[in-house]
């Protein structure tokens, strides 16, 4: 009788069975490390994923206006009603606004609330709806109960059920009725108001706030408030908000609505203000967090799988020493591929799942930046698209890429022995240097280090140079936001005069008599159009010192007839450096030649445009200048802004004061000439809140390079078991074995610091060089030279402390009964 030829599944199955028994720590190592770096590549992915879609998700779920209507007079007397018919519009919510401040002293004069009362209670619940973080929604029954922001929560001190103190200032308007009656007579004094704080919200228009939109802190009162009266007299007027039905254009809703307010004397024309620049400025300011966690995702996940690669690579030869056994019982060359390719999937299986495990559980720590406060649904997510395509990457990709190594390995397996003669003449020669300057322990632990080795016997060497030169190269990332120069600010205080009308003589005067002063220049808003393109501008004229601009290449303009541009402006245009265009200017028209290119700080006026890193141009003052207002009479030019230095250890405090009482004397109103000292552009301040990235990669992939070499000193160990019993009959004590260890975990650290260092150092400025030409900053790298040096003892020293725990299991081998297991 033939006998049924066995099934190649039948003796694979009871192989993998035997591995899984006699390896199984080795393998859950492996899907250990392999999961917890997946974990981190999906937590990151998703991440991205969701601040990407917050602000989106947002303004769907909270059905976001996109336009504001501002009547002239007062909508409330039915105009708001009939505008809502309107075949444009979708939802519309209508508001109050009451002039209210807070009490507190250290609140500056003159400043209010954004206080707003909806009638028809459709604002912050139908129609922008607010997100409550903490509390719960006001009683609209209530004329005391108020949602406030959390700038407001934290400048009053006050959490949901306390009492919030205001003061309410009457209003002085005469020519229009106010929420829907006339406006009471202008009282001497503000009313104290009390109101009980429902709950802290957040508003879908703060999550960013836009140039030329109001940033104060916002509270929300409820519609009985405005139905009681209590508050008429302070009163400024009203407005609505409007979603427009989707496929409608803005400027056929602006006819429509300009047409109906023709029609209506009591809302006495009206203006529209479009919200889709604080829509774009918002989705632009997520932008960075979400590149950032899509380079960190991208990298984490690239070094991960070249390292475990490695790792599952040296792995299934290490297993192929079996091999010739395997073949001599019968088994055939697709049996033996089949079977390192199931050991493989033993790992990487539950790795998967304990990477999809990781991401779940890591989800409530994302969105990240801006689109934090955005996020509709905090806390735990589960992207299951996402996941299952990461589930199934990281099972099936290693798997993937390590077809070949068992194919060839099992084409090899011609014997029993695993190691040809070829190899065994191979003997490295490293550490011979050590051995013959009396250092055994040195000398062996060098071989032992730089020797891959062969079949069972096989270390994953250059896994670990690749880990712990990524670490290294991760931790050499350069800081922008903490240097300032680099985005332009090459000063301490912008003293803004945009309308105080102070001539150019008073404010030299002004300027010389503060102590501490070591320089200043003095300059102009506006823009200029080069192309047909409107491009923010600043005209800088350098009164005392020089520096004020931070060039990339050329010089700064000094006639009316040169130009300096940002690069991502003078790229965009095509444009190059000494080359001619014409540019207008006001209502003036010249050809001004590019003689500098530079990076600016935050410039704007009112709600213009504003400069931003490479975007913007500046020209001399002059340039800029418009016709001089009556104070100005006789004088060439009013500025508009003064950039100010100081003294090394000037106390900016001080000095701020001394210069507030300056300008007031000067003929500054009160509270009109302010001063600033951060002018950080929009993208510093996006790239700010995402700082940490590159440390938090850098710390990933050191932790991967320690745990990458332990691996290698805990496998080391296992496979030449033979070795050490060898050492330790020829003579070598447990401490020497131990030194054996140590000498080769020194050895491997320093050769990645002789690689990591150099290579990290070029590749960080090749990367800031990339970065620099694209955003416009200055491209000179800086090399932080102490903390790499400190770097150096501290990786040996670590290398000695993973060290440990593998001498200690190398100390404790027995030689007999490993040599006879042999």
């Amino acid at each position: 009788m033939r006998m049924a030829r066995a099934r190649p599944a039948g003796p694979v199955w009871l192989a993998l069975r035997a591995d899984l028994r006699l390896r199984w720590r080795a393998m859950l190592g492996l899907a250990l490390l392999l999961g917890l770096i997946g974990g981190v590549v999906l937590t990151a992915a998703a991440g991205a994923r969701r601040t990407d879609t917050a602000y989106p998700r947002l303004l769907r779920w909270s059905h976001a206006a996109s336009v504001l209507v501002v009547p002239n007079c007062v909508g409330m007397g039915g105009f708001y009603g009939r505008l809502a018919r309107l075949p444009q519009v979708a939802s519309i919510w209508t508001g109050v606004v009451y002039s209210l401040a807070l009490p507190a002293p250290e609140v500056p004069p003159g400043s209010q609330l954004e206080a707003v009362a909806s009638p028809d209670g459709a604002l912050g619940t139908s129609t922008d709806r607010v997100r409550v973080l903490a509390g719960r929604p006001a009683d609209p029954a209530d004329p005391r109960a108020v949602m406030i922001d959390q700038e407001l929560a934290a400048a009053a001190h006050v959490r949901p059920g306390g009492t919030l103190r205001l003061l309410g200032v009457p209003s002085t308007a005469k020519t229009c009725t106010t929420g829907g009656g006339p406006a009471a007579p202008g009282r001497a004094r503000p009313v104290p108001l009390a109101f009980r704080v429902s709950a802290v919200v957040a508003f879908d228009d703060q999550v960013v706030p836009s140039p030329g939109l109001s940033g104060a802190p916002r509270v929300l009162l409820s519609p009985a408030f405005w139905r009681s009266g209590a508050g008429r007299e302070f009163g400024r007027g009203d407005y609505a908000g409007v979603r427009l039905r989707p496929g409608v254009s803005l400027a056929s809703f602006r006819r429509a609505a300009a047409a109906l307010a023709r029609r209506d004397p009591s809302a006495g024309g009206i203006s529209t203000v479009s919200l889709a620049p604080q829509v774009t400025a918002t989705e632009q300011a997520t932008r960075p967090q979400v590149v950032s966690l899509a380079v960190f995702a991208a990298l984490t996940g690239l070094i991960g799988l070249a390292i475990l690669a490695q790792l599952l690579g040296r792995q299934l030869i290490l297993d192929a020493a079996d091999f010739p056994t395997l073949r001599a019982l019968g088994m055939t060359r697709r049996s033996l591929a089949a079977l390192s390719l199931a050991r493989v999937t033993a790992v990487t299986a539950p790795a998967a799942c304990l990477a999809v495990a990781v991401a779940v559980a890591a989800s409530p720590l994302m969105p990240i930046g801006p689109a934090r406060l955005a996020e509709p649904s905090p806390g735990v997510e589960a992207n299951l698209a996402l996941l299952g395509a990461g589930l199934a990457v990281i099972t099936l990709l290693p798997v993937t890429l390590l077809v070949p190594v068992p194919w060839r390995a099992a084409a090899r397996a011609s014997g029993p022995h695993g190691m040809t003669a070829a190899a065994r003449a191979h003997r490295p020669r490293r550490g011979l240097p050590l051995t013959l300057a009396g250092s055994v322990t040195g000398g062996i632990g060098t071989r032992m280090a730089f020797q891959p080795g062969y079949g069972r016997t096989a270390v994953p060497v250059r896994s670990s140079l690749i880990a712990i030169t990524a670490g290294v190269f991760g931790a050499s990332f350069i800081r922008l936001t903490d240097t300032p120069h680099r985005y332009g600010q090459n000063w301490a205080e912008e003293l803004n005069l945009q309308f105080a009308g102070i001539p150019a003589a008073r404010v030299r005067t002004v300027l010389a008599a503060q102590p501490g002063v070591t320089g200043y220049a003095a300059g102009d808003y506006g823009q200029v159009v080069i192309g047909g393109r409107a491009i923010p501008a600043i005209g800088l004229d350098p009164l005392d010192g020089r520096g004020f601009l931070t060039l990339l290449a050329g010089r700064a303009p000094a006639t009316g007839t040169e130009i300096a541009l940002g690069e991502g402006t003078l790229r965009s245009l095509h444009l190059r450096l000494g080359q001619r265009v014409p540019v207008s200017a006001g209502h003036r028209a010249r050809p001004m030649r590019i003689v500098g290119v530079t990076t600016f700080a935050r410039f704007s006026q009112a709600s213009s445009a504003a400069t931003d890193l490479g975007t913007g141009a500046v020209v001399p003052a002059s340039v800029l200048s418009l016709p001089s207002p009556p104070t100005c009479a006789g004088h060439v030019t009013c500025y508009n802004f003064v950039l100010i230095r100081y003294r090394h250890g000037t106390g900016l405090r001080a000095a701020a004061a001394r210069l507030d009482a300056g300008v007031t004397r000067a003929g500054c109103p009160p509270g009109i000439c302010l001063l600033t000292a951060d002018q950080r552009p929009g993208e510093i301040r996006n790239y700010a809140g995402i700082r940490e990235t590159p440390l938090a990669l850098g710390l990933v992939l050191v932790a991967l390079a320690v745990g990458t070499l332990a691996q290698v000193l805990l496998t080391s160990v296992r496979r030449r078991r033979r070795d050490l019993a060898v050492l330790k009959t020829l003579g070598l004590s447990r401490r020497q074995v131990q030194a054996v260890v140590a000498w080769q975990a020194v050895v491997l650290a320093a050769a990645a610091l002789a690689l990591g260092l150099p290579l990290g150092m070029a590749a960080g400025r090749w990367a800031w060089a990339v970065f620099a030409g694209s955003a416009g900053v200055a491209g000179d790298a800086s090399v932080p030279a102490p903390l790499l040096l400190l770097a150096v003892p501290a990786v040996l020293l670590a290398a000695v402390l993973i060290a440990a725990g593998p001498g200690i299991a190398a100390a404790r081998t027995r030689p007999a009964a490993i040599l006879r297991a042999e």
